[in-house]
């Protein structure tokens, strides 16, 4: 006869025994809130995964317990499984765990599989839904900024937005990467074209950074008497590097640029939302 041993957060069980009705009252607990049917070990032990997960160094057993919301002897019996397969691993420090190389390669994977650019597609089609403005998506390359994707506002004109590369001084956009790019990154295109407006281009990354640290977007307004007016938020990813920037374009008339004003709230909102769509950390 062969004995079936089944780990539970509080022991093993001998299928043997007659105490199997512990394995179906747990598999009859499945059911979700969509009402469909899961593995509630799996969730158990996704706990465990989110435990470890919140701490930026290794937390000792009965640390992740408390944060999993589980029993010591549960939690250890979910560790076994998890060092096992590589998703959790022992530190160092005796009685201690953090995340494992598995767990890594699935977070790669994950990256890799986001379609980044739709999900800030879909935020600029919400941009210019919310503001009745011209919207847009940029994204830096070698050659600079480069816009990928707009929907144009009710008013036109000089206001008309345009894809390709667009340049550092000339929009909100270009200042968001003026503020967050390493300096190496944007000298050289910033210092041509500061030149030949006869501005000096630290001057303008000063207040760039400036304004991007205190409001969590820049805003920018010609001086040419057309009235050309944008703002621009960073779409930052799971390393807090700016992925894209969002604008809205329009009349300085027309356009909010206050930080309390509804044309920034939207812009924020859906900054914030591309954000968290891509593993990033949504602004305090």
């Amino acid at each position: 006869m062969h004995v079936i041993w089944l780990y539970y957060g509080d022991g093993r069980r001998n299928l043997s025994t007659g105490l199997h009705t512990r394995a179906i009252a747990e598999t009859e607990s499945m059911n979700g809130k969509d009402g469909r049917r899961g593995i509630q070990s799996v969730e158990i032990a996704f706990r465990m995964l989110l435990a470890l997960q919140s701490s930026r160094q290794a937390l000792p057993l009965k640390e992740i317990a408390v944060r999993a919301e589980l029993t010591s002897s549960a939690a250890n019996n979910y560790l076994v499984s998890l060092v096992r397969t590589g998703l959790a691993m022992a530190d160092e420090k005796p009685g201690h765990y953090k995340l494992g190389p598995a767990s890594l390669r699935l977070g790669m994977a994950s990256l890799g599989q986001l379609n980044g650019f739709e999900m800030v597609r879909r935020e600029v089609i919400a941009l210019h839904d919310a503001t009745r403005l011209s919207a847009a998506v940029t994204v830096w390359t070698a050659d600079g900024p480069v816009s990928l994707f707009k929907e144009e506002g009710e008013v036109r004109g000089a206001f008309e937005m345009r894809t390709g590369l667009i340049g550092l001084l000339g929009t909100a956009a270009g200042k968001i990467y003026i503020a967050s790019l390493p300096t190496v990154e944007t000298r050289r295109q910033l210092q041509d074209e500061a030149l030949a407006l006869s501005l000096d281009p630290e001057v303008l990354r000063a207040e760039a950074e400036r304004q991007l640290a205190s409001q969590g977007y820049v805003s920018f307004e010609r001086a040419d008497g057309t009235g050309y007016a944008s703002i621009a938020g960073p779409v930052r990813d799971w390393s807090g590097g700016v992925k894209f920037t969002l604008s809205v374009v329009g009349w300085s008339g027309a356009l909010n640029m206050k930080p309390s004003g509804p044309h920034v709230n939207a812009l924020l909102k859906s900054c914030t939302r591309a954000t968290i769509a891509l593993g990033g950390t949504a602004a305090s």
